[in-house]
């Protein structure tokens, strides 16, 4: 049997520890975003029947990869998942418009693309230091947004789906 084929039979490892770390860190991206409106904010699995964003994390920081040394240090590349939900009502066919791009640049935006709101360039500089020997190195649109819900009363939910991936590094006896 060879490694690739090991590998794929082998139960997915999480990195619970660092969870909370990223999901705050994340967070507090997400409402620094240059794109939200004066006083928005981002919640966190929280989206009110009428309208808002806000961040809802997938299955959990997955590790993609982990090198060991003799030495017993350890580098895990892990991936977050977690999609944005925008929630309004009384969308109409340009605001939809709008609420697609507001999402597709947010992605960018994370992802260290330029993007122009309101007729001015933004980019991220850096991402924040996190704590425990963590370090996020990138982030990556999984699914454009896209128009997820829209119930009986024209309250219409739209998302992106975007990984963030950091590396994890720690020493292990």
């Amino acid at each position: 049997m060879d490694r690739t084929s090991e590998a794929k039979n082998q139960p997915a490892k999480y990195d619970l520890e660092g969870e909370p770390t990223l999901t705050d860190a994340i967070g507090a991206l997400l409402c620094d975003f240059p794109g939200l409106d004066e006083g928005e904010k981002v919640a966190f699995a929280t989206l009110r029947e009428t309208g808002g964003m806000a961040m809802f994390p997938g299955g959990g920081p997955v590790v993609e990869d982990e090198r060991r040394s003799v030495t017993g240090r350890v580098r895990q590349v892990c991936r977050y998942p977690f999609a944005v939900l925008y929630r309004r009502s009384g969308f109409s066919e340009s605001a939809r418009a709008s609420a697609k791009e507001r999402l597709d640049a947010l992605g960018r935006w994370l992802g260290g693309q330029p993007v122009s709101i309101d007729g001015t360039a933004y980019r991220m500089a850096e991402y924040p230091a996190l704590d425990g020997g963590r370090k996020i190195l990138d982030f990556s649109i999984e699914a454009p947004a896209y128009l997820y819900t829209r119930d009986d009363h024209q309250v219409e939910t739209w998302a992106v789906e975007i990984s963030a991936r950091y590396e994890n590094i720690f020493q292990k006896n």
